[in-house]
């Protein structure tokens, strides 16, 4: 499984990075250190049918999108 990491990238960086990773892989994990960005990033995966897990760990929020 794939991680992107998008961690210190501004909004809507993190989404474009989601896009274009989900275009190729269909199962990822991506980290985020944003609220805004973890909110768009989730409501988006679901929104195109993939499942997502998500977990919070101190700042990062990690999404598992399969």
């Amino acid at each position: 499984m794939t991680t992107l990491d998008a961690r210190g990238v501004s909004c809507p960086e993190p989404l474009l990075m989601l896009q274009t990773a989900l275009k190729t892989d269909k199962s990822l994990v991506l980290l985020v250190d944003s609220k805004n960005a973890f909110e768009n990033c989730e409501s988006y995966a679901r929104k195109q049918g993939f499942t997502v897990e998500t977990e919070i760990d101190d700042d990062t929020f990690k999404l598992r999108i399969i």
